[in-house]
């Protein structure tokens, strides 16, 4: 059986069979993987969804809060410079996570990785609430995908 994360990807892939020539390893005549097109993950507290004063539009600004940062803070890597000069293929899956706990142990595991994977969670002021984490793009590395099952996170599904 796939797990969540695996189901987020391919569901972020959309219908494509195959990735854009961009993305794909040159054909030598040998047979090799296909490289993996870049991709954000963002995770969202789905507890928040039924918190009053929450709900959905300042879950998605919350989503834009965590994107733009982790964007702003990684612009300088390479899978972030080919996700920006890519606009028309960005791939973007959203996770759900169920709280407070489990988002802050996410960042905890992907801060503590070797090396940290880089990601930004973003901590809503005045009320100090951690509500969504963005990874930095990155190519579905198994350690990110490790760490996002370990934690609980889900495909968002409305």
């Amino acid at each position: 059986m796939a797990s969540e994360t695996q189901q987020a990807d391919s569901h972020a892939r959309g219908s494509a069979c195959t990735a854009p020539a961009s993305h794909r390893v040159p054909d030598s005549g040998k047979t090799s993987p296909e490289v993996q097109p870049v991709i954000m993950q963002i995770v969202v507290r789905r507890d928040l969804l039924d918190t009053p004063g929450w709900g959905v539009g300042p879950l998605m600004a919350q989503v834009a809060h965590a994107t733009a940062a982790v964007l702003h803070e990684t612009h300088d890597l390479p899978e972030t410079k080919a996700y920006l000069d890519d606009l028309k293929n960005m791939r973007k899956a959203v996770l759900q996570i169920a709280d407070k706990k489990g988002i802050e142990k996410l960042a905890a595991l992907l801060s503590s990785a070797d090396p940290p994977i880089p990601h930004h969670l973003w901590v809503e002021q005045p009320e100090n609430e951690p509500s969504c984490l963005a990874l930095a793009p990155n190519r579905r590395e198994s350690r990110v995908k490790k760490a996002l099952d370990k934690s609980g996170c889900r495909l968002w599904k409305g």
